[in-house]
Protein backbone atom coordinates (compact mmCIF):
# COMPACT_ATOMS: atom_id res chain seq x y z
CA UNK A 1 0.00 0.00 0.00
CA UNK A 2 1.64 3.37 -0.75
CA UNK A 3 0.83 6.57 1.35
CA UNK A 4 1.90 9.84 1.72
CA UNK A 5 3.68 10.64 5.38
CA UNK A 6 3.63 13.63 6.92
CA UNK A 7 5.52 14.82 9.42
CA UNK A 8 6.07 17.87 11.58
CA UNK A 9 9.53 19.79 12.18
CA UNK A 10 10.79 23.25 13.58
CA UNK A 11 9.79 25.39 10.94
CA UNK A 12 6.85 23.46 8.96
CA UNK A 13 5.78 20.13 7.41
CA UNK A 14 7.00 17.58 5.24
CA UNK A 15 5.56 14.93 3.36
CA UNK A 16 6.41 12.33 1.52
CA UNK A 17 4.52 10.61 -1.84
CA UNK A 18 4.49 7.14 -2.70
CA UNK A 19 5.36 5.98 0.73
CA UNK A 20 4.92 2.16 1.30
CA UNK A 21 3.78 0.94 4.21
CA UNK A 22 2.03 -2.71 5.47
CA UNK A 23 -1.16 -2.76 7.15
CA UNK A 24 -1.70 -5.02 10.09
CA UNK A 25 -4.47 -5.69 12.05
CA UNK A 26 -4.59 -2.57 14.46
CA UNK A 27 -1.08 -0.47 13.16
CA UNK A 28 0.61 0.70 9.92
CA UNK A 29 3.97 -0.47 9.80
CA UNK A 30 6.97 1.35 7.97
CA UNK A 31 10.52 -0.33 7.40
CA UNK A 32 13.26 1.26 9.60
CA UNK A 33 15.74 2.47 6.98
CA UNK A 34 12.40 4.29 4.98
CA UNK A 35 11.94 6.31 8.97
CA UNK A 36 15.52 6.87 9.39
CA UNK A 37 15.51 8.64 5.98
CA UNK A 38 12.65 11.14 6.77
CA UNK A 39 13.91 11.72 10.02
CA UNK A 40 17.63 12.73 8.75
CA UNK A 41 15.55 14.62 6.37
CA UNK A 42 13.50 16.74 8.69
CA UNK A 43 16.88 17.14 10.50
CA UNK A 44 18.59 18.70 7.63
CA UNK A 45 15.54 20.89 6.74
CA UNK A 46 15.78 22.05 10.40
CA UNK A 47 19.52 22.65 10.26
CA UNK A 48 19.28 25.06 7.29
CA UNK A 49 16.15 26.93 8.53
CA UNK A 50 13.73 25.37 5.43
CA UNK A 51 10.36 26.71 6.89
CA UNK A 52 7.09 26.10 5.30
CA UNK A 53 5.54 23.17 4.08
CA UNK A 54 8.02 20.44 1.61
CA UNK A 55 6.66 17.89 -0.37
CA UNK A 56 8.83 15.24 -1.89
CA UNK A 57 8.64 11.25 -3.02
CA UNK A 58 10.83 8.68 -1.51
CA UNK A 59 12.06 7.77 -4.30
CA UNK A 60 13.90 11.08 -4.76
CA UNK A 61 15.01 11.09 -1.49
CA UNK A 62 16.48 7.45 -1.69
CA UNK A 63 17.85 8.38 -5.49
CA UNK A 64 19.69 11.64 -3.55
CA UNK A 65 20.48 9.58 -0.23
CA UNK A 66 20.64 6.43 -0.84
CA UNK A 67 22.50 5.36 2.59
CA UNK A 68 20.27 7.20 5.18
CA UNK A 69 22.54 7.05 8.04
CA UNK A 70 24.79 9.48 5.35
CA UNK A 71 22.22 11.74 6.05
CA UNK A 72 21.74 11.05 9.79
CA UNK A 73 25.31 10.72 11.03
CA UNK A 74 26.88 14.19 10.41
CA UNK A 75 23.93 15.81 12.61
CA UNK A 76 24.55 13.60 15.69
CA UNK A 77 28.06 13.94 15.66
CA UNK A 78 29.53 16.88 18.12
CA UNK A 79 32.59 19.08 16.99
Amino acid sequence: MMKTQTASYNGGSLSVSDFPVKQCECDTVISLSDGVLIDGYKLLLERHGIIGKVVVSLGKLKERYPRPMDLVLPYGQTR
